[in-house]
């Protein structure tokens, strides 16, 4: 994380890649918030533990080296991964919906996802 931070001050930096370092420590504290918010939220509907905190340390460190623009694509990236895993899982019934699922290495490939379409999707968006 704190790599991921202190990078943002280089200003040979590719910065459509790298942001600076406001937005670095935005990416950083709301990668670490919005995971926390889902663990917090689980915790209170389901009374029982759905995620550890090692996800919200992980989104953190991708939000401070890439930015918190980053951050809801990376999350949708992974969330799709992490079902196109399990959903054959789930329909041959080899598991179940309380079968723990790792996502971090769901959000690593999230992350590669949004690194290799970063070009096109802010084309789509402007």
């Amino acid at each position: 994380m704190a790599i991921g931070f202190i990078k943002s001050f280089d200003p040979n930096l590719n910065q459509s890649i790298f942001p600076d370092y406001i937005h670095s420590l935005i990416g950083g504290v709301f990668g670490y918030s919005i995971i926390w918010l889902l663990i917090y939220l689980y915790k209170r509907i389901k009374n029982k533990d759905g995620m550890g905190l090692g996800d919200a340390k992980l989104l953190s460190a991708l939000g401070f080296w890439f930015g918190w623009i980053s951050i809801p694509f990376i999350l949708i990236f992974s969330s799709l991964t992490a079902l196109g895993f399990s959903l054959p899982s789930l329909i041959r019934k080899s598991k179940n919906l309380s079968t723990e699922i790792p996502f971090g290495p769901h959000l690593v490939i999230g992350c590669i996802l949004y690194l290799l379409l970063i070009d096109f999707i802010f084309l789509f968006l402007v």
